[in-house]
C-alpha cells in the first residue's frame, strides 16, 4: 500500500518535497504525483532531487490547471528518469500512470494499467489490479476560524482496510485549484497522526485572537504554543516539518505563511509515508 499525492506545483510544495529528497526523509511509500502548474525553478529542483535518490514519483505532461500546460516552450523543463515517470490526465495517449476522473474512463483502462481512479463503489467493481483510490480528504472552509469548531476529525482508515495498491488525494488541499490564496483574520496548522486504533487523524492548530487581520506574526506564535502543549501527547507526529516549526518558536521567528506550508508539507508527506511503513 503507497501513498500518492497529487501534487500541484507551486513554490513552496514542491520546496517540501525537494527538502524531503534530498534530506532522505521523504518514505518510500509516498509516491508524489506532480502536476506542474507554474513556470518556475523548483520543478527542475524537485525532479532533480527525486532523481538524484531514485525516488519514485510521476510528472503529469498534460496538467489541467495553472499556467505551465499554456506554455509551448517552458523554461524551466522536468527531469524524466527510470525512477521519475510520466503521468498522463486521461486521454488518448499511454502513460505508465494514468489518472481517470470519471468512472467511465475507468471502465476503458487496461486492467493491469497502474492508473489513479474516483473511490467510487461503481468503480471498485471493475477490480482494476493496480488501482489507486483518490479522494478529497481535506475540508476547506470559507474562514480559517473554523477549524476551531471541529479541531481533531477522522482523516483516513488503517491501510489493511483499503482497496486497491494505493490511495491518493490533494494533500491539506481539494481538487479544487486556486492560484492565490485570500487574506484571513486567523491562522491554521493542520496536521496528520496516527491514532490507536490504526486510522489517521488529522489536528487543527488555530489562532485565538481574530479580531483583524493584522498581526499574523502573533497568530502564528499563538499556534505553536498550541502544538508544543499538543506534542508530548503525541510523540509519534514528530517528523523534520514538526522539528521546524518548534525551531522557528524556539528561536521566536516567524518564517511569513509560504514557508509555514511547507513544513506543514513536509510533515504531512512523512508522517503518512511511516503511518504506511509502520
Amino acid at each position: 500500500m503507497n501513498y500518492f499525492p497529487i501534487i500541484r506545483g507551486k513554490l513552496y510544495d514542491l520546496a517540501a518535497i525537494t527538502a524531503l529528497a534530498n534530506s532522505q526523509r521523504l518514505p518510500a511509500t509516498v509516491i508524489p504525483v506532480l502536476e506542474p502548474v507554474k513556470d518556475i525553478p523548483g520543478l527542475t529542483k524537485t525532479t532533480q532531487a527525486l532523481t538524484k535518490t531514485a525516488h519514485t514519483a510521476y510528472v503529469i505532461q498534460n496538467p489541467q490547471v495553472g499556467t505551465y500546460r499554456l506554455l509551448a516552450t517552458p523554461r524551466h523543463l522536468q527531469m524524466l528518469s527510470p525512477s521519475v515517470q510520466v503521468a498522463r490526465i486521461f486521454d488518448a495517449q499511454p502513460a505508465p500512470l494514468i489518472i481517470a476522473t470519471t468512472a467511465a474512463q475507468a471502465k476503458l483502462l487496461a486492467r493491469r494499467q497502474l492508473a489513479l481512479v474516483p473511490d467510487e463503489a461503481r468503480v471498485r467493481q471493475l477490480a482494476l489490479r493496480r488501482a489507486v483510490y483518490l479522494n478529497d480528504h481535506f475540508t476547506v472552509y470559507s474562514h480559517t476560524s473554523a477549524y476551531g469548531l471541529l479541531q481533531d476529525e477522522f482523516y483516513q482508515y488503517p491501510p489493511d482496510m483499503l482497496p486497491g495498491v494505493g490511495f491518493a488525494d490533494y494533500p491539506l488541499a481539494t481538487s479544487d485549484y486556486f492560484e492565490h490564496g485570500f487574506p484571513q483574520r486567523a491562522l491554521a496548522i493542520h496536521l496528520v497522526y496516527p491514532a490507536t486504533d490504526g486510522s489517521l487523524r488529522l489536528h487543527h492548530f488555530v489562532s485565538v485572537n481574530n479580531e483583524n487581520f493584522t498581526n499574523p506574526q502573533a497568530k502564528f506564535f499563538e499556534i505553536l504554543t498550541q502544538l508544543a502543549a499538543w506534542l508530548p501527547y503525541h510523540p509519534q507526529a514528530q517528523t523534520a516539518g514538526v522539528a521546524a516549526l518548534m525551531k522557528a518558536a524556539a528561536d521566536h521567528h516567524f518564517p511569513g505563511l509560504g514557508v509555514v506550508r511547507k513544513f506543514q508539507l513536509m510533515h504531512h508527506l512523512e508522517m503518512i509515508g511511516r503511518w504506511l511503513q509502520d
